[in-house]
């Protein structure tokens, strides 16, 4: 990319705090493509990258009102249109659904609503990767009170209700284990209360109701991903990795990850579902390993929170969609983007927090002196074939403001930090 001669337009990252948004601000702007972040604070990690352009305050994406409004006035009032990427599940969903009036000002990738939302609504993602010969999970959609009563007595015990789509759920929660079938009913109803933004809501009514799903125990370690770039029906490129510690280990966001190879017959799979649904662009597939199986539970079509391990190894997942977005096509990049490098056990971590945790559970007795000893010599023994979620020798200050920032949100809720990050639940 750095040969190219012609003018780069700027890109629009959303979600600054994000790591898949810090990730793509350093790889995009190496690459000498301006970059511009929006969030409602100034002093998130990737807006403090010196790779950032320009930092905007904008409306959080929850707010999706206000944010529309910001972002149409945004693009009205720059005589350049700037890149819109998707950097969470709220972008990737409002920039299909608003697509019509967001293309006047700005690039934007081919996806529309029909598309973005059947990957997003985790009901109609399993319709189509069964119809791909991919398999899924066990799942039960109750819309009554009565509906779950009859599958708490079909399910087998544990289970998980979860949303069905994360998709401006201002919880945030991936959902909660229900382990014996006399607390289905109320565990259910208290997650049902949550709710979403009614932009969604009025889309589709039927993401009001939760979604209650088997429980696999290997997903705490388990959890096989694929990562790639997807274009006229076809991957440029796979990565794939082994999710092996996350926050909290039973059921959280993965700080840990191990090379892995890459499985034709399920990127075989995963082709047959982008061009079943007809997307193009970024995304992570995560698979949960039963046995000999492999269970797809989420496609993620956006930038990820380990996206920084993907690009390492050679897939510049984020110059692929600011490309796709402006219909070019990166010639010098197609011949390694579009291989499958074999493991060269490199790992990426979330280093801040992977001490924190290891450390607070040790303290706590979650973690034995043993298993907390092993954690540390595992991350030792992969000293400079570490790929980090913040830290970078070439980048000092989003690290730094992490450590700040995560020291601020322990102390202010202090019982979530105690119950997530000590007790582990």
């Amino acid at each position: 990319m750095s040969k190219r001669q012609h003018h780069l337009p700027p890109v629009l990252l959303t979600k600054p705090g994000y790591h898949g948004t810090l990730a793509a601000t350093r790889s995009l702007g190496r690459s000498s493509i301006p970059v511009v972040t929006a969030g409602p604070s100034r002093w998130a990690i990737s807006s403090r990258s010196k790779y950032t352009s320009h930092h905007v305050n904008c409306p959080n994406t929850i707010e999706t009102e206000p944010f529309m409004a910001w972002l149409t006035e945004f693009g009205r009032k720059h005589s350049e249109k700037h890149v819109l990427l998707p950097t969470c599940d709220d972008t990737a969903w409002l920039y299909a659904r608003y697509r019509e009036q967001l293309v006047e000002h700005f690039h934007l990738g081919p996806n529309d609503i029909t598309v973005i939302h059947g990957l997003l609504h985790k009901g109609q993602l399993a319709e189509h990767a069964r119809e791909a010969g991919l398999e899924v999970p066990r799942t039960w959609y109750p819309r009554s009170q009565r509906d779950v009563l009859e599958i708490a007595q079909q399910a087998v015990f544990p289970v998980l209700v979860k949303p069905i789509t994360q998709v401006l759920f201002a919880a945030g929660s991936k959902g909660v284990r229900v382990n014996e079938r006399e607390a289905l009913p109320a565990a259910y109803a208290e997650y049902a209360s949550f709710g979403h933004g009614h932009t969604i809501c009025d889309y589709d009514p039927s993401i009001s109701h939760p979604m209650v799903q088997e429980f696999f125990p290997a997903a705490s370690n388990g959890i096989y991903n694929i990562s790639s770039y997807a274009q006229d029906g076809k991957l440029w490129g796979a990565r794939a990795g082994r999710k092996i510690l996350q926050r909290p280990r039973r059921l959280g966001i993965g700080i840990c990850f191990e090379e892995a190879p890459v499985e034709e017959h399920l990127t075989e799979g995963l082709e047959r579902l982008i061009q079943r649904v007809g997307y193009s662009g970024v995304f992570e597939a995560e698979f949960v390993r039963v046995g000999e199986r492999s269970v797809l539970i989420d496609f993620n079509p956006r930038f990820y929170n380990q996206m920084a391990f993907d690009i390492a190894r050679g897939l510049p997942l984020a110059a692929l969609a600011y490309f796709g977005a402006l219909r070019q096509a990166p010639p010098e990049l197609a011949p390694e983007a579009k291989s499958a490098r074999e493991p060269s056990d490199r790992v990426f971590t979330y280093s801040s927090a992977f001490k924190v945790m290891i450390a607070s559970q040790r303290l706590s007795g979650e973690l034995s002196g043993k298993e907390a000893d092993g954690w540390l010599a595992w991350y030792d023994a992969h000293e400079g074939r570490r790929v980090d979620a913040v830290n970078d020798p070439d980048d000092h200050w989003p690290a730094r403001m992490d450590v700040m920032q995560m020291l601020q949100r322990h102390l202010r809720y202090p019982g979530d930090f105690v119950r997530t990050i000590v007790l582990n639940h």
